[in-house]
């Protein structure tokens, strides 16, 4: 009798051990969702490369004939004025077409300059647009006025606005000429930056992040109840959002961005 009522006292034991387990691991296995509202937004399609800031107006002295180097009234780094003394060969004396700074003096004086090579290059440095080399399908989509913008990786907090000028071929290259306003002095020619070029906006549209769709679709939850799947079709993206084009979405629903169970 003893026994029994011991054997029953431990299946009891066992049940409620079962229980308070059972419990505990409930609540453990909870699942975490963070969601985020359906918003509509502009957003805006890019094309992106890497562009090289260029000068505007450079000046090369050339010798047409081999001839002796006199006189060198400048130093690479100067800056000069219009007109001002550069270097005079066998006494003729070739001045600064416009101010700007000496970035290459190859000779010294005595030597010999030799017929159409570089004697001294002058540049100005304050008159400068970006040259961007994109592939074809890039170059398609690009058109006289549309707005640029270039990053540099040394001041990474500013950006600068500019205008496409232009768009052509240079042998197999398809490069755009961008007019670039505001740029830092210390930003010289041969530096390069990250180009984006906008080449289509929407605006009052439904922008979700590119993260949330998932095999075509989003994670949604509608006022209505639970989340569901929802079939999207996808418009223009700019790299980390995306415009949603098909219908289904609704004021209020909720855009599911990660559901997570925790597990003990």
């Amino acid at each position: 009798m003893i026994k029994q009522k011991y054997s029953w006292f431990a299946l009891g034991f066992i049940v409620v051990l079962l229980l308070l387990y059972w419990i505990f691991s409930q609540k453990q296995n909870q699942s975490y969702t963070l969601t985020a509202p359906l918003k509509r937004s502009s957003i805006l399609e890019s094309v992106y490369g890497i562009g090289t800031v260029t000068a505007r107006r450079s000046y090369q002295i050339k010798s047409g004939v081999t001839n002796s180097i006199q006189k060198l009234y400048v130093r690479e780094g100067d800056f000069v004025h219009r007109n001002e003394k550069l270097l005079e060969l066998d006494s003729t004396i070739f001045r600064a077409q416009f101010d700007g700074t000496v970035t290459w003096i190859p000779a010294k004086e005595g030597e010999l300059a030799f017929a159409q090579s570089v004697i001294l290059t002058l540049v100005d440095l304050t008159d400068r647009y970006v040259i961007v080399s994109l592939d074809q399908r890039g170059a398609l989509r690009v058109k006289k006025g549309q707005t640029a913008k270039i990053n540099f990786d040394s001041i990474r907090d500013e950006s600068y606005s500019g205008t496409v000028e232009s768009v052509y071929s240079n042998n197999t290259d398809f490069l755009v000429r961008i007019d670039i306003t505001g740029l830092p002095s210390q930003i010289l020619p041969a530096m390069t930056g990250d180009v984006a070029i906008g080449i289509s906006e929407h605006k009052n549209a439904w922008v979700v992040p590119i993260s949330t769709i998932r095999d075509g679709k989003v994670l949604v939850k509608q006022q209505t109840g639970k989340p569901k799947d929802l079939a999207v079709k996808i418009g223009i993206v700019d790299g980390t959002n995306a415009e949603i084009i098909s219908e289904g979405l609704n004021e209020g629903d909720q855009l599911v961005i990660q559901s997570t169970v925790v597990k003990p």
